[in-house]
């Protein structure tokens, strides 16, 4: 796609103003000097009124085809919910913005395919915000397995628990027409796209799924344990849930290869040299605590995108086309669930 790039200041508008957008994007866009939000558009006029005003953003709408309308606009983030992801990007995409859109691209891989192909028919680059990339000890991870520090991976396991009582989620995230799905769909694909990323995108061969609804009033799943297995003989074991029974959440990661292991939470690497483990591990951001971890990872995703409509990064992270192909693992972990059996996949054209 040939790249036309934006220029200074880019002008934003932002739909969706829910918890997300108030807490996360529009402080972080609000500090950038080469960023001006020109409008915010909600559903609810009164709440978008409330938090443009908070911003000093001029322009308020409840429609966004009067947005565009009303406004120049040269890249719009998409904070709704999950079922209105594919119909708010393909308006944005028609009328000629660049995309950011909050994890997931949308509720499954079709849906995410149809926002890619209008992305490329518009000649627009579309970015989903995986925040988990951008996280600094998980960058690290991936520049030593890049650099095989630990040898060739082989085993990777990891868990995303939060603890029951403690995970409270918003109405729309326990309705599937519009999630998606449970929490698969909040905390698994995070965790999938950061292991697939880190692991060099690997084609998946194998998955297989097993469930077990902690709480039974919910109409998604809360809890899942996962096997995947991909390319290159890599086998991954992942555990999301909302409603673990432990009292604190928990975010852990290990990563095995053929001379070593990295962990995650705390952050270490160790190297098997002549029977003896040497610590390879940084000491860089000793000091962060998982807040700040959280928050500048977040904040290093929008100055990505934002650099990358500048010219200042040359690759998109985290693209559409990338976000496709994560999707389509949790279609097929779907597919798992409800057929109570391990699936295989084939690989394309065989």
């Amino acid at each position: 796609m040939e790249r036309k790039l934006v220029s200074s200041p880019v002008r934003i508008g932002v739909v969706g103003c829910g918890g997300v957008a108030q807490i996360i994007h529009l402080p972080a866009l609000a500090r950038l000097q080469e960023v001006e939000i020109k409008a915010i558009c909600d559903i609810d006029i009164r709440k978008a009124s409330i938090v443009a005003n908070r911003f000093e953003v001029e322009h308020i709408f409840d429609d966004i085809e009067e947005m565009f309308a009303r406004c120049e606009l040269d890249a719009v983030f998409i904070l709704t919910p999950n079922n209105m992801h594919l119909p708010m990007s393909l308006i944005a995409l028609k009328h000629g913005a660049h995309l950011f859109i909050e994890k997931p691209a949308a509720r499954n891989r079709k849906e995410a395919l149809r926002i890619e192909q209008a992305a490329q028919k518009n000649g627009r680059h579309v970015m989903v915000g995986m925040h988990t990339r951008f996280r600094h000890d998980i960058r690290v991870i991936k520049e030593y397995l890049n650099n095989q520090a630990v040898g060739e991976i082989f085993f990777i396991k990891t868990e995303w628990l939060q603890a029951r009582f403690q995970a409270i989620k918003q109405p729309w995230l326990l309705n599937k027409n519009i999630s998606g799905g449970g929490v698969l769909m909040d905390l698994g694909i995070q965790v999938i796209d950061a292991i697939w990323w880190i692991a060099n995108r690997p084609p998946l061969e194998s998955v297989k799924v097993h469930s077990h609804q902690i709480n039974e009033s919910l109409g998604v799943e809360d809890f899942c344990s996962i096997c995947l297995s991909f390319a290159g003989n890599l086998t991954v074991s992942c555990l999301v849930s909302w409603n673990f029974p432990i009292e604190h959440d928990r975010f852990f990661a290990e990563v095995f290869g053929t001379s070593g292991s990295i962990s995650l939470n705390p952050l270490k690497v160790k190297k098997l040299s002549q029977g003896k483990a040497i610590d390879l591990t940084p000491t860089i951001y000793d000091s962060l605590n998982r807040q700040d971890i959280f928050k500048m990872a977040y904040e290093r995703e929008i100055r990505h995108f934002i650099d990358f409509l500048l010219g200042k990064e040359e690759n998109l992270e985290s693209s559409i086309s990338e976000a496709v192909s994560v999707l389509s693992i949790t279609d097929w972990i779907y597919e798992s669930l409800k057929k109570n059996r391990e699936i295989i996949i084939q690989p394309e054209g065989g």
